[in-house]
């Protein structure tokens, strides 16, 4: 069954797809419109939308740029685009003409396929002095060089509506920086999805130079999306400093685990998040070119960061 408004999918079996999701889904729809549809079958539920992709994100190589059904939710976030019996997913995907590409898997399909990794934040910590004294020395004198840049900063929660055309600019300018867009949201996402905003000013010019958008999802704290000039960050250490930010708002709201998204490997496994892998599934209705993906899905694949890092004492 083929569903075009999510707001009907409270009357499917959804399996993980929660009241949250759906209300997510119903504003894309809205504000940021790319042919969203949802095929809820017996066993299964698919997200999708279309969109021009870069076959060659994960890889220094020129653009190629196509049109593909993807297999997640319409914004960028690591979460799955699909609930229930992976097989009948398949079989279902399968079935579609043209290019489909299955995002954030949390299991492997296919050898080799891999999408950027998200990266989590186990939080055991009574409150952020606790977390600071757990970390070892080299990690903590990184985050402390850090802090001492706050004095610069003044970080103040805002209301929604409150998020102006200045902090859009800031989102924009990461877009426009990113090696993997994939879709660039409206400043009407920002201003009507019932998320946390933390803006961050210089105490004595009071000009916003970022902020950060975080949401809770069943007892997580999920990073969506910030914004910053990189002329800034060496002034602020702004980067490290949006990032304890949200370490301390986690902590503070005492969630189990935060979640930090993709990108920016080392600097997020640095105040001590771990690596979590995900993957991805492409196929194309006509034979030989599905045959030719398949070959080359391994090479165009996301390649991991190599480097461990040992952050707390224990």
């Amino acid at each position: 069954m083929i569903i075009y408004r999510a707001d009907e999918l409270k009357f499917a079996k959804t399996y993980e797809l929660n009241e949250e999701y759906i209300e997510l889904l119903s504003l894309l729809e809205k504000i940021n419109p790319c042919n969203q549809y949802y095929e809820a079958g017996e066993d299964y539920l698919i997200i999708s939308y279309e969109i021009k992709l870069n076959l060659f994100n994960f890889r220094n190589l020129p653009p190629l740029a196509v049109k593909a059904q993807i297999i997640g939710l319409p914004l960028s976030l690591s979460h799955k685009g699909y609930f229930g019996d992976l097989n009948k997913v398949l079989e279902a995907v399968k079935k579609r003409k043209g290019l489909k590409i299955i995002l954030n898997a949390d299991e492997e399909i296919i050898k080799g396929g891999r999408t950027l990794s998200t990266f989590v934040f186990g939080n055991r910590f009574e409150n952020f002095d606790d977390y600071l004294n757990k970390l070892r020395s080299p990690y903590r004198r990184r985050i402390n060089k850090a802090l001492k840049c706050r004095n610069k900063l003044r970080i103040n929660k805002i209301r929604n509506r409150d998020f102006n055309e200045d902090h859009y600019r800031l989102y924009l300018s990461i877009m426009k920086r990113t090696d993997n867009p994939l879709e660039t949201l409206p400043i009407e996402f920002f201003q009507e999805y019932e998320a946390e905003i933390y803006e961050f000013t210089d105490k004595d010019t009071r000009e916003i130079v970022g902020f950060i958008q975080l949401k809770e999802f069943d007892g997580r704290l999920c990073f969506m999306f910030g914004g910053f000039n990189k002329a800034d960050v060496k002034k602020y250490d702004l980067y490290y400093n949006m990032l304890l930010k949200i370490v301390e708002t986690g902590i503070a709201k005492k969630v189990n685990l935060i979640e930090f998204g993709q990108t920016a490997e080392e600097s997020k496994l640095k105040i001590g998040c771990r690596e979590v892998e995900k993957y991805l599934y492409v196929h194309h209705s006509n034979y030989i070119i599905n045959y030719i993906i398949q070959e080359l899905v391994s090479f165009v694949s996301y390649r991991p960061y190599k480097r461990s890092h040992h952050v707390f004492k224990e």
